[in-house]
């Protein structure tokens, strides 16, 4: 079999972007580094692809596009990282990368991006959208019109897309259910929060939590479920109302993105220490909240694999002619505490 630039990476224990940039004698490489990926390249008698160099150096220009909802703060950095260390890796390779925005839930102008990207030719698409029928639709339109896309961050159940990169999120809720288990009793009262049915990637997380706790002993009955669209305003009301009204509720679980509402909620409450939270993700304000004690775990995804595999996937297809060899791409889910960060 002939050797690959990923067999040397990982071989030589580089990233693809080293390897790439040792192949081309481009600088920012250290010496020993560069000395060993070429003796990889002689063990592997690696014979570079004239086929992509060629592409690399046409005049033909292959244009990506990332389209997603706008994010601020660490979520947004670190999609953004990826799309750059992609784009840094394959700089010359004559792409271009348009990163597309639309307001968070804002299906209808999703959608009317895709419309125009596939009238100016777009050659791929990855894509973080709502899990729904016109969104299905849209992706099947563009399969017809030879355009591939690879889901991102959020899935399209029974879409027409090459394959979905991002948080295996229903283990990751049984995860928390798991935590959960440790500090509830069947009968105890839960809250769990998350954004809506449409954002698929939350209704699994909260499918996996309550499906791990039921089959500890725990019932639906148990759980008291908010959704929030991932607003801090409905967040913050909907975990104060839940502490009022439920003065012995022992855990709430944050399946989406509000956690510094539900922590004023229970501070405001007067529960800190009482009430357990499980939340998501490793962002800076989420790490901060762990060390605090605000937050006792979080179980953290690797947002900026996402965008970069994404993009990867597309470059394989549409330059190099190789399908994806698996329909689900999933990073780890680490447990975060106190101690781990």
């Amino acid at each position: 079999m002939r050797a690959t630039i990923k067999m040397i990476a990982e071989k030589a224990g580089v990233s693809i972007g080293t390897v790439d940039r040792v192949l081309h004698d481009r600088p920012y490489v250290k010496a020993e580094v560069r000395e060993r990926v070429l003796r990889v390249m002689e063990e592997l008698d690696y014979r570079p692809n004239h086929m992509a160099s060629a592409l690399a150096t046409s005049g033909t220009p292959r244009r990506f596009a990332v389209v997603q909802p706008t994010w601020d703060g660490y979520v947004g950095r670190a999609i953004s990282l990826g799309i750059y260390r992609f784009r840094e890796e394959r700089r010359d390779y004559n792409l271009h990368i348009a990163v597309e925005e639309y307001p968070l839930g804002d299906t209808e102008a999703c959608l009317a991006i895709l419309d125009r990207l596939a009238a100016e030719g777009v050659d791929g698409v990855a894509l973080c959208a709502s899990d729904t029928e016109a969104a299905r639709k849209k992706l099947q339109e563009l399969a017809e019109r030879h355009i591939p896309v690879v889901t991102f961050n959020s899935d399209i159940t029974g879409a027409q897309r090459l394959c979905y990169v991002g948080e295996d999120a229903h283990r990751a809720g049984r995860i928390a259910g798991e935590i959960a288990s440790k500090f509830c009793r069947p009968g105890d009262r839960m809250l769990l929060v998350y954004a809506g049915p449409e954002y698929v990637s939350h209704k699994a997380r909260v499918d996996g939590f309550t499906e791990r706790l039921e089959e500890l002993g725990f019932s639906e009955s148990d759980f008291r479920v908010a959704i929030t669209r991932n607003d801090y305003d409905l967040t913050l009301a909907a975990v104060s109302r839940a502490l009022e009204e439920e003065p012995e509720l022992k855990l709430v679980y944050m399946a989406n993105l509000s956690v510094p509402a539900c922590v004023v909620a229970v501070r405001r409450g007067g529960k800190e220490g009482q009430v357990r939270v499980l939340a998501h993700d490793g962002s800076p304000e989420i790490r901060a909240f762990l060390q605090t004690g605000q937050v006792d775990f979080s179980i953290d995804q690797n947002l900026t694999y996402q965008s970069y595999q994404a993009l990867s996937v597309l470059f394989q297809m549409v330059l190099e002619h190789k399908p994806p060899e698996q329909e689900f791409f999933y990073p780890a889910s680490p447990i975060l505490n106190a101690e781990t960060i």
